[in-house]
Formats: C-alpha cells, sequence, structure tokens
C-alpha cells in the first residue's frame, strides 16, 4: 500500500527573491509566497475540490513551484523548506564569502546595489535569504521527482477528485475526500484564511485520551 498522497510527494549573485517578495498593491491582494506570484483566479482554492482540482492543473502544466508554495499546506511546506536551508546554509555561505571577496578587489566593475554585504550582520542576512531559495528550490526538485517517478501518484489524485466524497471536519477548517474502496487512507484539506490547502497526512490524528486530574 502507498503512502500518504500528498506526502509521497515530497519524500518536496542579486539579491534573492525571498528577500524581495514584496508588498501587495492592495490591501486584499495576496502576497508572493517564496517569490511565487499568487494566482488566484488560475488556480482557485475557495473549497477542497476546488483545491484539489488546482493542484492536479499545477501538476498537469509542470508547475510544481506554485504548487508547492500555494496550493500545499503552508506550515508543512515552510518546515521541509527550512530544513533543506539549513542543509543548503553552508554551501551558500562559502559561495558568497568567494563572491564578496572577489567584489571588494574590483568594486569598480560592481555597481553598489549587487555587492554582497560586508558588514556581517547584513551578510547573515544575506545568506539566509539565499538558502531559503535554495531551500525551496531543493523542495520543488523533491516533488516534481516523486511525481516523475511514481505516477500512480497522481492517477489517485485524480480519481479522489473524479470518484471521492468530500466531507467536512469538525469546526469547519479542515475536509476530507474518501473512496468507498480505500477504508485506509484519505486526503485530507486544511483552511487558512479563506483558502483550501492540501495537508500531508492520510489518516486522522487520533483523539488525545483525557489527562488524569492529579490528585
Amino acid at each position: 500500500m502507498r503512502g500518504a498522497i500528498v506526502a509521497s510527494l515530497v519524500f518536496l549573485a542579486a539579491p534573492s527573491a525571498s528577500a524581495q517578495e514584496g508588498r501587495p498593491k492592495r490591501p486584499d491582494e495576496i502576497p508572493p509566497r517564496h517569490g511565487v506570484a499568487f494566482r488566484g483566479k488560475a488556480y482557485p482554492q475557495a473549497t477542497p475540490k476546488e483545491a484539489l482540482q488546482s493542484a492536479l492543473d499545477a501538476i498537469e502544466k509542470g508547475e510544481f513551484n506554485y504548487l508547492a508554495a500555494h496550493l500545499l499546506d503552508p506550515a508543512f511546506v515552510d518546515a521541509r523548506v527550512g530544513d533543506r536551508a539549513k542543509q543548503a546554509e553552508p554551501t551558500v555561505e562559502a559561495n558568497l564569502s568567494a563572491l564578496r571577496d572577489f567584489q571588494q578587489k574590483n568594486l569598480d566593475r560592481i555597481v553598489a546595489e549587487a555587492r554582497v554585504p560586508v558588514e556581517p550582520a547584513k551578510f547573515r542576512q544575506r545568506v539566509a535569504a539565499d538558502a531559503q531559495v535554495a531551500g525551496f528550490k531543493q523542495f520543488v526538485r523533491d516533488v516534481q521527482e516523486k511525481l516523475t517517478d511514481d505516477p500512480e501518484v497522481l492517477k489517485d489524485l485524480r480519481r479522489f477528485r473524479s470518484q471521492g466524497t468530500f466531507s467536512e471536519l469538525a469546526g469547519g477548517d479542515a475536509a476530507r475526500v474518501g473512496l468507498a474502496d480505500l477504508k485506509d487512507r484519505s486526503l485530507f484539506f486544511r483552511k487558512v484564511a479563506d483558502r483550501w490547502y492540501l495537508e500531508n497526512k492520510q489518516n486522522e490524528e487520533p483523539a488525545k485520551p483525557p489527562e488524569e486530574k492529579k490528585p
């Protein structure tokens, strides 16, 4: 039996894009995530079914960066990107250090805006920002490679969309889609603000037993 549908997806010189996410032009505009602009009209997610359809559309169009940035559970994605960013930091720091040293020897050839910061605190900020970019790119590659290596994942997602039964869970900010012939796994969604995201789990988490009161 294959593992969680979404879980299986994952096992996914200028200043970096994450340092320049930008501010929304309007108060109601959704800001970019990981340098990827929000495209709500192309990929709606006002309901769990829309979110699943949008995820499939993004996969089929090869827009794995959008899938990761805006359609998978943000908390899950950010945690995985953070892990990969930590792994990338030593390489990013070494590369930026070499570039900074080169630039300092050739200041007349490098415009100020393109220079790697020399001041330690700003240099560390640059390293962290570039490592986040590298971490997100690695996460996207992981997602894409999993889908390429295991086409059954995409087949299952299509089946959940076309044959699944969608039901809202307690609280109204979570939902599940199940298949009649699959009792051991489902797709789950969570709502953040007014948008639904695909979660990284296949079963409902068991309820925690009540804590015993101490005498």
